[in-house]
């Protein structure tokens, strides 16, 4: 999209036309935007640029809506959006035709970037391999579509606290860069991607709450080694905040009740398709109340690292931190095979 909007405006600029005006939709109302649009122009086209056009609710937009039904012919609008605009400001886009199918003087073209957010994950995978993979070719490298699916799997997080597609896209995209300038004109090989290419921490925050909900010790385990060593180790502090923010979504859900229709668990947490789901899962696997009591038992564990005299033990700075979060996923298997941990459990006087 970014692209598209470079050339949108070294056009405007070739054609005689003005420096765009660029606007926020979340800082200006939507009558301002009118009236920049409908300003006299001695110097070619106006090229006027909102950002972040979703955030205008229904009742906001109106005003361009109606504007949208006879436009200034001078003036170019474009509407960047990383989510959905309302429907009506998107049907009073629509409705002034695509270009090579009209004839009408005005015309409009509708950019969509990214898969469909309601697709399955299967497609919005797909796409972003695509993606991957045409971004290598545009920078000059080769790489084959098994090596782009293991670039997404290595950079994908979709879960409940998941990026934005298009930030995902955008990191797949620096990530193909770097990988075709490393390939020097080889083809990119996996063993590339495993060696440039870092896992986001929120992957293996996700697998490790994925792990404590079935009961898996050795995996939980596992993952926390694999966090606490590495070129990019995850710091304590960074586990503690991402499982506490997953635990609170899965303790709403529980909150909701046993089986909780999709649309009440989306109303509840903001949430919406394939992250819904993701929620709904350890909501019904873990024991009823499981959840709100993980959420306690991790505010005590970031109430540990900041002041536990347990984080000053070890040999380096951190030994003692990734004790007392070990501590803190043991009671967390405990919880989520429906035992309690011992009262004080894992806890130390603070100094």
């Amino acid at each position: 999209m970014e692209r598209a909007l470079q050339r949108l405006v070294a056009r405007v600029a070739r054609d005689g036309g003005m420096e765009p005006e660029r606007l926020r939709a979340d800082e200006t109302p939507a009558e301002s935007v009118v009236a920049a649009c409908e300003a006299l122009s001695f110097a070619g086209m106006r090229l006027v640029v909102v950002e972040g056009a979703d955030a205008w609710k229904a009742a906001d937009a109106l005003p361009l809506v109606a504007y949208l039904a006879q436009p200034t012919p001078a003036t170019c609008l474009a509407l960047v959006a990383g989510g959905a605009v309302t429907p009506k400001l998107e049907a009073a886009v629509a409705a002034l035709g695509d270009p090579p199918a009209t004839k009408k003087k005005l015309a409009s073209t509708l950019l969509r970037y990214g898969p469909d957010p309601k697709a399955s994950k299967a497609d919005r995978e797909k796409w972003l391999v695509g993606h991957a993979k045409a971004e290598a070719e545009r920078a000059g490298g080769a790489m084959s579509p098994s090596v782009a699916r293991a670039l997404v799997e290595r950079v994908v997080v979709d879960r409940p606290a998941a990026r934005t597609q298009g930030l995902i896209a955008m990191e797949l995209t620096q990530e193909a860069r770097k990988l075709a300038a490393y390939a020097g004109g080889e083809p990119i090989s996996t063993e590339m991607v495993g060696l440039l290419v870092a896992r986001h921490p929120d992957a293996r925050v996700y697998e490790l709450s994925d792990a404590v909900v079935a009961g898996r010790t050795p995996a939980a385990f596992g993952l926390l080694q694999d966090m606490a060593t590495g070129d990019e180790p995850v710091a304590p502090i960074v586990v503690q905040v991402q499982l506490t923010n997953h635990f609170r979504r899965v303790a709403t859900v529980q909150a909701l009740g046993p089986r909780p229709s999709q649309d009440a668990v989306s109303a509840a947490t903001g949430q919406k398709g394939y992250p819904v789901r993701k929620l709904m899962e350890p909501a019904e696997a873990l024991p009823p109340g499981a959840a709100q009591t993980a959420v306690a038992r991790l505010a005590a564990l970031e109430l540990d690292l900041r002041v536990s005299a347990l984080t000053k033990l070890g040999r380096t700075s951190v030994d003692g931190a990734r004790m007392v979060l070990e501590m803190a996923v043991r009671d967390l298997l405990i919880l989520a095979r429906g035992g309690t941990p011992a009262p004080g459990h894992g806890r130390s006087p603070c100094r």
